[in-house]
Order: C-alpha cells, then sequence, then structure tokens
C-alpha cells in the first residue's frame, strides 16, 4: 500500500433565494458529523437516531433556497475490501468527487449529490445521499431517496444500522414528540422518538437480488438523565422468493425461524434486533455517561438472541469530549454475526456490512475525543485496537489484529473558507503469516462556502 497520499477538496456553494433561512447547508453528508452530535447531547436532546435526510432550519410555505456545492478528493485506499475504517471520523474517504444541490419549497426539501467513489474494485458513479423530505408538521417527516442512517448510542459504530455500507434507495416516515405534556396519560415517556423505512438492496448479489429491507426504531427519554431505544431491521424478499402480503406479515411479527415454519422456503427472511441505553450520571459525576447495546442476530420465542455487543463510558465538558468503547460482533459464537443461511451474501450491502463496519466476529476498543479549540480550530483523535474475521468467515476484513490512529483538526474562517487537515495510520498484523499490512495518510480538505454564514451541522440530527 501507499504509504502516504495527498489530497485537497474544494467545495463551492452558489445561489440563494428567500430570507426564511439564516444560512445554507454544506455538503450533502452521508455519515454523521461527531461534532454535530455532541452538541445535540449537550442540548439534552435524543441524538441516538440519524440520518442524512434534507432539512433546515425553519418551515415556511413562503421559503424559498437553492443552493450548490462541489468537492473535489485525491484518492485514499483502506485497509479491507474498500470498508471505512470506523464511523469516529469528519471526512468520508470513499469520495473522489462530489456535486450536490440542496433546495427547499415551503416544508419541502430536497437535495441531489453525485459523487465519483473510489473502490478497491474499481471506481463507480453514485447518488448517495439524494433525497426528498416533506415536513408534514413540528412532529412527522417523510422521506424518500439515498438515506443514510446510524442508529444507537456508539461513537464509533453501530451494531444493527451504520454508515460502513452506502445508502440504499428506501422510503421512511419520522416522528418526534418534543417534550410531551405533564398532565397526560403519557407523560411517563417524558421525549418520544420514531423512525421507520422500508427500501431495496442491490441486484447484484449471489443469493437472490433486490431483497427488501425495512427497519423502525423507537426511542424514549423518560428522564433527562436516561435515553432508552429499541431497533428492529428484517431482510425478506428478493427476486425468486415470496413477496406476498403474508410474507410481509410473518416477517413483521417476527415469524421467521425454521422452528416457526415447515422449511426454510417459507421462512420470511433474516432479522436483527435489540435494545439500547445511555444513562448520564452527571450528578454524581459531572459529565460523564454510561452507554451501550445489545443486538441479537437470532430470534428465540420472539424475541432477540445470540447477542452483539456495545459499551462505553463518555465524558462530556465545556472543551469536547472523550469515550472509551468496546464492540464484541461475536453473537455467541463464530460465524454467526451478519451471516444467513438464506441470505448468503449475509447482512450487507454491496459487499459492505450494514451493521457495524467492523463486520463479523470482531473484537475491538476505541478511545478517542473532541477538542473544540485547538489551535484556532477543532480537533479529533481516535485510537483502535482489536481483532477483526476471528472465524475467517467475514467477507471484508482479514482474520487479523488491528492497531490504528488518527488524528484529525479542522477550522472555518467567517462560515466561508474551511480547512481540514487528515493523519491516519492503520497496522493489519494477519494472524495466519504474521505479515502486517501497514497504511498511513495524509489528507487536506480545503473548503469555499459562497450565499451566507454557515449553517450548525447538528441540523442534520433527528
Amino acid at each position: 500500500m501507499r504509504r502516504q497520499q495527498f489530497a485537497a477538496v474544494l467545495m463551492a456553494g452558489a445561489l440563494t433565494r428567500g430570507a426564511a433561512f439564516a444560512a445554507p447547508p454544506a455538503s450533502v453528508l452521508v455519515q454523521p458529523d461527531p461534532f454535530a452530535r455532541l452538541q445535540t447531547l449537550d442540548a439534552a436532546r435524543i441524538a441516538s437516531a440519524w440520518s442524512s435526510l434534507p432539512e433546515g432550519g425553519g418551515c415556511a410555505q413562503d421559503a424559498r433556497r437553492l443552493t450548490s456545492q462541489a468537492l473535489v478528493l485525491g484518492p485514499a485506499p483502506r485497509p479491507g475490501d474498500g470498508a471505512p475504517l470506523g464511523a469516529f471520523s469528519l471526512v468520508d474517504s470513499r469520495h473522489l468527487l462530489q456535486v450536490d444541490a440542496t433546495a427547499q419549497w415551503g416544508c419541502v426539501y430536497g437535495q441531489l449529490a453525485l459523487q465519483r467513489q473510489q473502490s478497491p474494485r474499481g471506481d463507480y458513479m453514485s447518488w448517495d445521499g439524494t433525497a426528498l423530505s416533506w415536513q408534514i408538521d413540528e412532529h412527522w417527516r417523510l422521506g424518500v431517496g439515498r438515506i443514510a442512517r446510524q442508529w444507537g448510542q456508539g461513537w464509533d459504530g453501530s451494531l444493527i444500522l451504520g454508515t460502513a455500507a452506502r445508502p440504499f434507495v428506501n422510503a421512511s416516515v419520522d416522528a418526534a414528540s418534543g417534550r410531551l405534556d405533564d398532565s397526560r396519560w403519557w407523560w411517563w415517556l417524558g421525549e418520544a422518538n420514531a423512525t421507520a423505512f422500508f427500501g431495496e438492496l442491490e441486484s447484484e448479489r449471489g443469493d437472490y437480488a433486490r431483497p427488501f429491507l425495512m427497519g423502525a426504531r423507537v426511542v424514549i427519554r423518560p428522564w433527562t438523565w436516561i435515553e432508552l431505544g429499541a431497533s428492529r431491521t428484517a431482510m425478506w424478499g428478493g427476486d425468486g422468493r415470496d413477496k406476498s402480503w403474508s410474507a410481509f406479515r410473518r416477517a413483521l411479527v417476527g415469524f421467521d425461524n425454521q422452528a416457526n415454519r415447515s422449511n426454510a422456503d417459507e421462512e420470511p427472511g433474516n432479522q436483527l434486533a435489540g435494545f439500547d441505553a445511555r444513562l448520564d450520571l452527571s450528578a454524581l459525576l459531572p459529565g460523564v455517561a454510561l452507554y451501550g447495546e445489545a443486538i441479537g442476530e437470532d430470534e428465540a420465542s420472539h424475541r432477540p438472541s445470540r447477542f452483539m455487543n456495545l459499551a462505553g463510558v463518555d465524558w462530556r465538558h465545556r472543551n469536547g469530549m472523550v469515550f472509551y468503547e468496546w464492540t464484541n460482533t461475536i453473537a455467541g459464537r463464530t460465524g454467526v454475526a451478519y451471516q444467513h443461511h438464506i441470505f448468503t451474501d449475509g447482512y450487507r450491502y454491496k459487499g459492505l456490512s450494514l451493521g457495524h463496519w467492523a463486520d463479523g466476529d470482531s473484537k475491538l476498543w476505541s478511545l478517542g475525543g473532541l477538542l473544540h479549540d485547538v489551535a484556532g480550530g477543532q480537533g479529533l483523535a481516535v485510537l483502535r485496537y482489536g481483532e477483526l474475521n476471528k472465524a475467517g468467515q467475514n467477507p471484508i476484513w482479514p482474520d487479523a489484529r488491528l492497531a490504528s490512529a488518527s488524528l484529525q483538526w479542522s477550522t472555518d474562517w467567517a462560515g466561508i473558507f474551511g480547512l481540514t487537515f487528515v493523519l491516519d495510520h492503520a497496522d493489519l498484523r494477519l494472524r495466519d503469516t504474521d505479515d502486517h499490512q501497514r497504511d498511513t495518510q495524509l489528507r487536506v480538505q480545503f473548503e469555499v462556502r459562497f450565499g451566507g454564514p454557515e449553517r450548525e451541522r447538528s441540523s442534520f440530527v433527528n
């Protein structure tokens, strides 16, 4: 692998109409911004159900806006078959070129993004992040497009739905209650958010082309110090398999194991489900919170089983945040996580995991942090160490021990110019041969924006 590479990003926006908005959007994002999530947590809002759906700072019937951006990024190959190394990052290393535009017409928001992406199998064009959304009122929103999502409490990845794989075409509905009225019977929920989607995966699969993937997530915050979430996804249908309403109903109620059906042909498909929680200990330890996820790869008596696990602790303070996170994607035994006997390509889209970026049979420790004021800008650092693909059945990573580090720094001038430096190093030690695959990269991102001051990136968080 090349030891060092340089990349430059040029981003420009033009043409803004209407005075209903204080600022134009940044480029279309297909992965969450860690600083935006930190800002959301500091504002005591739910931050565990991110999506890339377009939205704005206000919704008025006479609002009009149109902006455009361009992004150029030099090649930066990663170890692994095109998989990103971690979700805790300020940049997406896969894009060589992106041209995008965002628009708003009243309470309808749209974004169009075209990319030239790199892959070990060859570069290709994509339209990831392209989407349309309608803010029906302050509580309800509909969306359709190539929408990226990350569900759960983890900073460096999600066990059930993350951004390692590219976004696929899907339609969604989101609901956000805000703080519920204490005088009503549902007061005990405190605050509740819900989201659901239905989409179709790729045709170039080795099992069944174009299977459906649907999912739902509910998050409640009974008190400001605790957040509870439940998530579920289901893959079913596909060319040559049952796509009837009966199969949909069986998948919806979780009636999809051979223990419940007479043979595999009658099984709707593959499901994942589980729970997550975040416990804020600030009353005892200022700024400290514990969080965790448990996602079942199988089902027993209509309940998740064979769990993958994620647990962590973070400390937020006025200058930034530090977290320590442990992830185990061995679901009871090796060879189970993100695999399925019917959908033999697994819980993946175009070869990459729809869940955690490390895919199955991996154990990882991540230590990272954010700083708001570092030499006039913002800083991010993360260390990762662990074992990847212990069973050798994970198609993305080799059976290896990983040690990696990333240092990232960004600054902004008057909301018009932006500059980001990223220095990454990764070392994969192959277990069979004891050989090392090392990769060191330096990337530089430069941004230029026109049409108004910078919009706060937290507007992308549900």
